[in-house]
């Protein structure tokens, strides 16, 4: 069953732009999920990049990244939320957030979640996030470089990721060789332009268990699952 939506609003979430629509609540992706969609009006096109679930600084469901020639007004057609996103364990009390690739934005909906748990929550980054992805974070959340990840790769308890698979090798080199003492996921960031139907390809990750689509197999994956594969 598809969705159509209608976009309110458009906000600049540092390099991404996102938008929300006035979507009901069960057609809302889950963190880390995915949502095909496309515009009515106009050509028909295929959004290489589906969207995710993002935050606002007012607390609003947002979208994102959506295409920059979209503006408010326009009309949205959506499928249901596809994919399988993150899983926060109720046990994690020291839960870390990673982006190496750009600013956190698919991983902050985890951020609200974790506290509401009383997780301490820290956000390690690569490149400091852009001012506009910072005023969304809780000021409870703990911003750190990411060497103090690697200093204390015993500090957290449940580590999320957010990586574009070219880039699933550094992933590998910052975690180093051992084995770690923390359970984490993985938000492979790839192009997936089939919406879920995993035929094209375009999407496969290598894992420890052979091939996988992202469309449907992730985007999110086990951590243990991208460490320590077999070239």
């Amino acid at each position: 069953m598809a969705f159509t939506a209608r976009l309110l609003e458009i906000l600049q979430m540092g390099e991404t732009i996102a938008g929300v629509l006035d979507l009901p609540e069960k057609a809302l992706p889950e963190p880390g999920q995915y949502l095909p969609a496309q515009k009515l009006e106009g050509e028909p096109e295929v959004l290489a990049h589906p969207l995710f679930r993002v935050v606002s600084a007012a607390g609003q469901p947002t979208l994102g990244p959506i295409p920059r020639h979209w503006a408010p007004g326009d009309r949205v057609c959506c499928l249901p939320p596809q994919g399988k996103g993150f899983t926060l364990a109720d046990s994690a009390r020291r839960v870390g957030l990673l982006a190496l690739d750009g600013d956190p934005i698919r991983l902050l909906p985890l951020v609200q979640p974790a506290l509401d748990q009383n997780a301490a929550v820290a956000l390690f980054f690569q490149s400091r996030p852009y001012p506009d992805t910072l005023d969304v974070i809780s000021p409870s959340v703990e911003i750190s470089p990411l060497n103090s990840l690697q200093e204390n790769l015993d500090w957290p308890d449940f580590l999320a990721v957010e990586v574009d698979r070219e880039n699933l090798e550094n992933l590998r080199a910052l975690l180093g060789e051992g084995f770690l003492q923390f359970d984490g996921q993985v938000l492979v960031k790839t192009r997936m332009p089939c919406r879920g139907i995993g035929a094209c390809d375009v999407c496969a990750v290598k894992t420890r268990h052979g091939w996988r689509q992202a469309c449907t197999d992730g985007p999110v994956f086990p951590l243990k699952e991208l460490l320590h594969v077999a070239e």
